[in-house]
């Protein structure tokens, strides 16, 4: 009994990861809106591993919002194992990426390509 359920607690996080990972690949902007409290277009300023903890600490530049509060800035705390187990790019400094934040502060942050950009802008009501 005890066997089975910790089976099915860690199927359930396994299942759960792997449909945050394929929405951070595959969502359209609509479900970003959706999913997220805070939507911006960034441009990476660092990359630095936490010494402390498996997570990288990502400083970024916001140049557009799509939903949420303006702002200048941001440091975001993203968990190391994410960009292997979504099969993501760990950002270089001076990428453009989407930087997505729901109500419990899980981030997902993703590449940003021009035309997707374009994309957003037009699923949006958010004036700067």
């Amino acid at each position: 009994m005890i066997v089975r359920l910790a089976l099915a607690s860690f199927l359930c996080a396994c299942l759960g990861a792997a449909h945050a990972c394929r929405f951070a690949r595959d969502a359209q902007p609509a479900q970003w809106l959706e999913w997220s409290s805070a939507l911006f277009a960034a441009d990476v300023a660092s990359v630095q591993a936490d010494a402390q903890k498996p997570l990288d600490v990502i400083a970024v530049r916001v140049v557009e919002v799509y939903k949420g509060p303006p702002a200048a800035t941001a440091t975001l705390q993203v968990p190391a194992r994410m960009w292997a187990s979504c099969r993501l790019e760990r950002p270089l400094a001076g990428a453009r990426v989407l930087v997505a934040m729901n109500p419990n502060s899980d981030i997902l942050l993703v590449p940003l390509t021009a035309s997707y950009a374009d994309l957003l802008r037009a699923h949006t009501t958010h004036k700067p």
